[in-house]
């Protein structure tokens, strides 16, 4: 009888271990499920951050400045003259029917003038 009971003691200690090891397993597959998501997504913010840092380094830049002032803000340099063409600005007549003929400069002259 003693042996019955030392004999059922040792099967539910090796069965309540068993199914603890079991679930330090399973919890462990998970856990390397979620490293490796978080080791993904690591890779892709910083390859962002370097493209950020790159972005914030053109934008910096003074040439990146300069071209911002002018195409965005309309500004010019001391010393630079404005020109705004109308769209609708013609040709002069001699222009129109042969412009191979015309030199540039007159071409030019026609359209400014």
């Amino acid at each position: 009888m003693r042996m019955k009971f030392v004999r059922a003691a040792v099967l539910i200690i090796c069965i309540v271990i068993a199914v603890g090891v079991l679930r330090s397993v399973y919890a462990l597959s998970q856990k390397r499920g979620i490293v490796g998501e978080r080791q993904k997504a690591l890779t892709e913010l910083v390859r962002k951050n370097k493209q950020l840092q790159e972005d914030l380094r053109e934008a910096t830049s003074p040439a990146f400045i300069e071209r911002a002032a002018r195409d965005k803000l309309g500004l010019v340099r001391e010393g630079e003259t404005v020109v705004i063409m109308d769209k609708t600005a013609t040709i002069s007549a001699d222009v129109q029917k042969n412009p191979q003929e015309v030199p540039s400069w007159k071409q030019w002259w026609s359209l400014f003038f």
